[in-house]
């Protein structure tokens, strides 16, 4: 099975999308099931109306955020998949749950006018009561590890189509690392749950936005046709959609409305010095080892891989280091760590002879 967050051409609006799906001009052919959910217009078809109404005077009472307020997912199955209705229930179900519209008003249809049977779920992406509006974060991820989870409850088969797709890497900061053994900007950016949580509490205000990204001592600035994130003390920099496709340029304007550059007499105030972007090694059990500690006070070697490499065959602690280090990459890239340069101790030349 697929599934797919997707928008149709000329169907923005909640009453065009929940007509397309409730569409049944066709006499049947198009449409096998309909069923609605947290509407107190009703559940069946003859409520379509009176759900219309409802759901758009409930996003009506969202003010603050401009972002198109449906969530439109298409769920495929494999070719002469039908599975049951109370199955297509559960699985609705399921991804209302996964994406965090268990309370949300949705509505669903299955059309069996294609090769394979699908469902279209819209959802209300503002909530009946508190009228905030959800947007799931990293949906891509969500929709497919919940398919895998039906997959396997229900014994549907994976579609070719809907595989992982590799994750948007930045080949510079890759390199940085492999070069130096230390953690790169970007790694900071993409392990940081802070960064996460910003977004999702972020409301529809790009003040607000820049101002709790100044906490992690980040900017978020115009580049080119896009957005990258730039540390305040170092000036090295990440392409926003890199770190993930929320905060594409796209995505962000969507949310908070066309692109406002932060205030500069605002850089800093809020800065927490202890969240912000530090050097540290790939390896953070190393962050607290002698030999880090070792390197930072030197000035001889501007490189953690450097300063082991040459100092391991003199200094037992920065020998461990080595060892901890080379085992942690070969974890993650696959076994080929590595070899451990020793420092040959040469004796000293006495002089040319004449």
């Amino acid at each position: 099975m697929i599934a797919k967050r997707t928008a149709l051409k000329n169907t923005r609006g909640a009453s065009r999308l929940i007509r397309y799906i409730a569409d049944a001009k066709e006499k049947g052919e198009k449409l096998e099931s309909f069923w609605m959910s947290n509407c107190d217009a009703g559940t069946e078809l003859e409520d379509i109306d009176f759900a219309i109404i409802e759901i758009n005077a409930t996003q009506g009472m969202n003010h603050t955020s401009k972002a198109d307020p449906n969530y439109h997912l298409v769920v495929s199955f494999a070719e002469g998949e039908k599975p049951d209705i109370d199955v297509l229930k559960d699985i609705e179900k399921e991804f209302a749950d996964a994406l965090g519209f268990s309370d949300h008003q949705r509505v669903v249809g299955t059309h069996k006018n294609t090769d394979n049977f699908h469902m279209h779920i819209m959802f209300n992406k503002v909530h009946p009561e508190t009228f905030k509006m959800h947007t799931p974060y990293r949906d891509f991820k969500i929709l497919q590890e919940t398919c895998m989870v039906l997959e396997k409850r229900y014994g549907l088969r994976p579609e070719k189509g809907r595989e992982e797709k590799k994750e948007r890497t930045n080949t510079k900061a890759q390199d940085m690392e492999g070069f130096t053994w230390e953690k790169s900007f970007s790694s900071f950016l993409r392990e940081n749950k802070d960064l996460l949580k910003i977004l999702r509490d972020a409301s529809s205000s790009w003040a607000e936005f820049h101002e709790k990204l100044d906490v992690l001592g980040v900017v978020i600035k115009k580049r080119g046709n896009g957005l990258v994130f730039v540390d305040q003390g170092t000036g090295v920099h990440d392409k926003a959609s890199n770190v993930d496709r929320s905060f594409s340029k796209a995505e962000l304007e969507k949310r908070f409305g066309s692109y406002v550059a932060i205030d500069n007499s605002r850089i800093g105030l809020n800065t927490d010095k202890d969240r912000t972007y530090k050097r540290e090694p790939l390896d953070p059990s190393l962050k607290k080892h002698r030999a880090w500690k070792r390197f930072r006070k030197q000035k001889k070697h501007r490189r953690w891989r450097k300063f082991l490499e040459s100092f391991a065959g003199e200094n037992a602690e920065v020998h461990e280091a080595l060892a901890i280090q080379q085992a942690y990459l070969s974890i993650f890239f696959g076994g080929k760590a590595p070899k451990t340069k020793e420092r040959v101790q040469r004796p000293k030349s006495k002089g040319r002879s004449r």
